[in-house]
């Protein structure tokens, strides 16, 4: 019964709560000085195998997640391993439990074995901070040392849902918080399925190897539909993964939190225990730089409000499957969750598919490459890329889709991560003809980083100037701005290189990062050629990914059929309010890949037919 009402009340204030409501306890919570000092000196003496492995040992020891490598928390991330670094009941387990064993064999008291380790978990939860994990399961912990000490026993199911019931009482926000449902949720499958699930694979299989299994695999389902709400897609090597590592997390952890203990009265003594722990996170780094690579790491799964139904099927089938108060009804979930199983399996096949050939004969393709902009032109079999998006994946995937194979005019229209970023998408597995790069003054490492690579690749590299120009297929392409060195630019955004693509039937323009100051000077220095463009069935991918620097007089002047934001999930609010009705006052039809994910174009009688593939994140 009291499962039920923490379910029904948890759902009621999710329904309920206000958009941006976030827990109270996270953003009330305290700043203590000795602690914090505590926790920098302890990062500061660790030491590691490398530099990643070290940052594990804070990760595991105290939640750390900021020393991570960008490279290596995606790595984790593929292959859900990030849970390693979100302090949970298994830190607590391991902590408590050592505490009261080194106490019993003390000779102590029971009373005093389960204060001691209640007073370790405070202190721990105070190091560690008010992470969603750290508070359920340290409330839960709470709930079921009290059980204990008090002699009645305690079922962790029902310490688990008094445990949501008083959070939530006491901070109804944690009812939208990701990390607080995760924990939750990975706690009920390891109470519910991990046993049965054990108990069959040790059939046939070492028991060790079938607790990690089962464990892992239980956890992973139960928070499948919460993890599909932030990425799509299942993580197929995730049980691997984690039963591969699982050894060394306990010994890791401990003696992380030893080092922690002598960060302060031994820092030599605490170097020497955090470099001995990296050992193990030397070991959890390699397995997941190394299975991450592997093919179809992440599968994708069934997007949207749908999937995440389907996921949430899939999970109470399954409950109900290893349920022994429900064993007559068995046969029945068991049909049922085949079905929904070959149903997700099936949708989720159409919808790789559709995302593969979305294109057809396409001439134009803006691909999703999250927020940036990676625009690719073809005529006669000619291909053209305007600018590459920030990570290499996207863009080499989209290329990859339209079996490009040869790009014979690359354009980085300027260095910032969003548009240069990704230039071995491009690269690897291709042959690059000609790049064109602006000539603003840029001391930024992205801009050595392009010119290493385009060098590694042979390709020959010329600076942008208004004027240049050459043939693309039956399109013939022009640069309109900056000049050679862009000096009348004020940053790297106005010194955008602006491309235009004229032929007998269209027009393409793409303006970079240009601000409103620069599209005026477009016009003032380039106002033929843009007649030309606003007089044939124009393409117009938008500047700066719809910021509100915007000129509505070049919208006008343009009059464009279709206006492109290349844009993704980003903190500034692009496309803005104020683009996206410039776009459409001046006639054209919006296209977003934020909503539409990549689209192609194909000029056709006197108009431009749109195709989408749709938002697809493996």
């Amino acid at each position: 019964m009291i499962i039920f009402v923490a379910v029904t009340y948890w759902m009621i204030l999710w329904v309920t709560a206000l958009p941006g409501s976030s827990s109270q306890i996270k953003l009330s919570y305290p700043r203590i000085e000795f602690i914090e000092g505590l926790r920098a000196v302890f990062l500061f003496r660790a030491q590691g195998v490398s530099p990643d492995a070290k940052a594990l040992v804070g990760g595991l020891a105290i939640g750390e997640r900021e020393l991570l490598s960008p490279e290596m928390a995606e790595n984790m991330k593929t292959l859900s391993l990030t849970h390693l670094v979100a302090v949970s009941g298994a830190n607590l387990a391991i902590i408590m439990g050592v505490v009261y064993l080194l106490t019993a064999t003390f000779g102590l008291a029971r009373n005093t074995r389960f204060t001691s380790a209640l007073l370790v978990m405070v202190a721990y939860v105070l190091v560690v901070g008010p992470e969603s994990s750290v508070l359920r399961s340290a409330t839960m912990a709470t709930f079921v040392a009290v059980g204990l000490w008090l002699g009645r026993g305690a079922k962790p199911l029902i310490s688990l849902a008094w445990a949501v019931i008083f959070l939530l009482a006491v901070d109804p926000g944690l009812a939208t918080d990701f990390g607080f449902a995760l924990s939750a949720l990975a706690t009920v499958g390891l109470l519910t399925m991990a046993v049965p699930i054990y108990k069959w694979l040790s059939g046939f299989m070492p028991r060790l190897i079938a607790i990690g299994i089962a464990a892992s695999f239980s956890a992973q389902l139960t928070t499948t539909p919460v993890l599909l709400m932030l990425q799509p897609s299942i993580p197929i090597y995730s049980v691997l993964a984690n039963l591969i590592v699982e050894p060394v997390v306990a010994p890791v952890t401990i003696l992380g939190i030893l080092a922690l203990i002598l960060a302060y009265p031994l820092p030599f003594l605490s170097s020497a225990v955090s470099y001995l722990a990296s050992i193990g996170t030397w070991w959890i780094t390699l397995v997941a730089n190394e299975v991450s690579a592997w093919p179809a790491a992440r599968v994708h799964f069934v997007a949207g409000p749908a999937g995440i139904v389907l996921a949430a099927l899939i999970v109470l089938l399954c409950l109900g499957v290893y349920q022994p108060r429900l064993v007559k009804y068995r046969v029945g979930f068991a049909a049922s969750l085949a079905g929904v199983l070959l149903l997700s399996a099936a949708w989720s096949t159409i919808d790789q598919i559709r995302f593969q050939g979305f294109d057809g004969e396409w001439e134009v393709v803006n691909c999703d490459v999250g927020q940036g902009d990676a625009l690719v032109i073809r005529s006669q079999g000619v291909i053209a890329l305007i600018d590459v998006g920030r990570k290499p994946d996207p863009v080499r995937e989209c290329l990859d889709n339209l079996k490009v194979t040869q790009i014979d005019l690359l354009v980085i229209t300027h260095f910032d991560a969003d548009h240069a970023g990704g230039i071995y998408g491009a690269l690897d597995g291709r042959k690059v003809k000609t790049a064109v790069i602006s000539g603003f003054a840029d001391d930024r490492p992205l801009v050595s980083l392009v010119a290493s690579a385009l060098a590694q690749s042979r390709v020959e590299v010329l600076t942008g100037f208004a004027g240049m120009g050459g043939k693309l297929g039956e399109l013939n392409w022009k640069v309109l701005a900056p000049t050679a060195k862009a000096t009348e630019a004020k940053d790297s955004n106005d010194a955008s290189v602006i491309v235009a693509f004229t032929g007998e039937k269209y027009g393409v323009l793409a303006l970079g990062d240009l601000g409103a100051a620069g599209q005026t000077r477009l016009m003032r220095n380039a106002g033929g050629a843009l007649s030309e463009l606003a007089h044939s069935p124009l393409l117009l991918k938008v500047a700066h990914h719809g910021s509100a620097d915007q000129s509505s007089q070049l919208f006008e002047m343009l009059s464009a059929d279709v206006a492109i934001f290349s844009v993704g999930q980003n903190p500034y609010g692009h496309p803005t309010k104020k683009a996206l009705d410039q776009a459409t006052l001046s006639g054209a039809i919006v296209v977003r890949t934020d909503e539409l994910g990549s689209v192609a174009f194909r000029f056709e009688g006197q108009s431009w037919k749109i195709s989408s593939a749709g938002k697809l994140t493996a």
